[in-house]
């Protein structure tokens, strides 16, 4: 019996101190985040509805209400990673990150084998009721992975190209370069996309000096100016005729107006909705126009509906909760916290890059949605995880001031 009391004595204390570092990490929260992440998903959830009003796929209603549905499981589940007391140096960590790097591999190979392509690409998984697409969940993965085992590997920062060599070390490059050759294969190149730059992202700020940085950041774009004159030589790699089509359209959307229609219809949403827009609900291109209204390009139904103003005022909240995530980043001495707050910081600046950078003609389209504003279940769930991350770290960041200053007052 006494077993027994003394069992459930520790239990309680235990259960105590898990509540205690909860409501410890709801006492950190960044509010200021969080108000800009639902204004987001309001705004989002709202502009669902009125680009789905002529979708053959179903009611605006019916997206509307799943997208509601998802809005909530998102926001939960935000709220679930913000609050777990999670200690993101153990050994304990590292195994799941591991394991959830692997098993999404895994996920990753199925999708690839056994899954039928929509819209010429494989990548999602249905379910009848819901589809799972891998590949936002091992973007997180790789932030996870990357943060983990660079901040307990220090380089000399002084030799650049040492560092890197060292940063690509075969035994933490390998599987994350294996997720990037099976978006590849899929073929996703969006996501293969945003997965070699978050991995870009996560070498060249885990210690690498500056110069570094500037001279990828520097190839890129020298590749996007050079790319329509490169067609001929790429046409030649063995792309899939749909892939290279969207490079010629790229390069010239009037040339082929079959293959040009969905950019050429993107500009005149824009081009029609001017600064102010032409009214909620009053979009002309949703009206069998613009392919994927809802998903890939809401945001050229947000420029028609509400103008170009309400655009830059969507970018300047993600700027805000950019200059958040890098505040804090830049605030503590943990590499890891560092790492995981500059990886999640380049996820969302490269998926709104990719995704606006398509509907104005900047890039290629390649199918990735825009974040928090688009349809969809999967990203949006995805981005609740992200987001819950960041906010958990954020909290540990805030926790760790609060004791210096305490220290500091003694």
């Amino acid at each position: 019996m006494q077993k027994i009391n003394a069992r459930r004595g520790s239990l309680s204390v235990f259960w105590r101190e898990v509540l205690k570092m909860i409501v410890k990490q709801v006492k950190y929260m960044d509010i200021q985040m969080l108000i800009a992440i639902v204004a987001l998903m309001v705004f989002g959830t709202g502009m669902v509805f009125t680009s789905s009003t002529n979708m053959a796929s179903g009611s605006a209603l019916s997206f509307f209400g799943k997208q509601v549905l998802f809005a909530i499981i998102a926001l939960i589940a935000m709220i679930v990673m913000t609050v777990i007391p999670i200690r993101w140096h153990s050994k304990g960590i590292s195994k799941i990150i591991v394991f959830s790097v692997y098993i999404l591999i895994g996920v990753l190979i199925y999708t690839f084998l056994f899954t039928d392509p929509v819209s010429g690409a494989k990548g999602w998984i249905n379910f009848g009721f819901l589809s799972f697409q891998p590949v936002e969940y091992f973007k997180i993965a790789l932030i996870l992975w990357f943060a983990y085992r660079f901040s307990h590997r220090q380089l000399d920062s002084s030799r650049t190209w040492h560092s890197i060599r060292e940063r690509l070390n075969i035994h933490d490059i390998l599987p994350p370069l294996f997720g990037v050759i099976l978006s590849v294969a899929m073929p996703d190149m969006g996501g293969a996309a945003i997965l070699t730059f978050i991995i870009l992202t996560m070498v060249f700020t885990s210690g690498i000096k500056v110069r570094g940085l500037s001279f990828y950041i520097l190839a890129i774009v020298a590749f996007l100016v050079a790319l329509p004159y490169l067609l001929p030589i790429i046409s030649k790699t063995g792309l899939m005729a749909y892939q290279l089509k969207r490079l010629e359209t790229y390069a010239n959307p009037w040339a082929d107006l079959d293959s040009g229609h969905q950019l050429i219809n993107s500009y005149y949403a824009i081009s029609n909705g001017g600064l102010f827009g032409r009214g909620l609900g009053n979009s002309i291109q949703k009206t069998g126009y613009l392919p994927e209204p809802n998903t890939d390009f809401i945001m050229a139904v947000v420029g028609e509906e509400l103008g170009a103003v309400s655009i830059l005022i969507v970018l300047a909240v993600f700027g805000f909760i950019l200059w958040r995530l890098i505040h804090f980043a830049l605030q503590t001495p943990s590499m890891q916290y560092r790492l995981m707050l500059h990886g999640i910081s380049a996820y969302i600046t490269i998926q709104i890059l990719i995704n606006l950078g398509g509907v104005v003609g900047l890039l290629p389209i390649t199918g990735v949605t825009f974040p928090m504003i688009s349809y969809g279940g999967s990203s949006l769930l995805s981005w609740g995880i992200t987001f819950g991350i960041a906010f958990n770290v954020i909290g540990l960041i805030k926790q760790q001031q609060e004791y210096e200053k305490e220290r500091a007052s003694v």
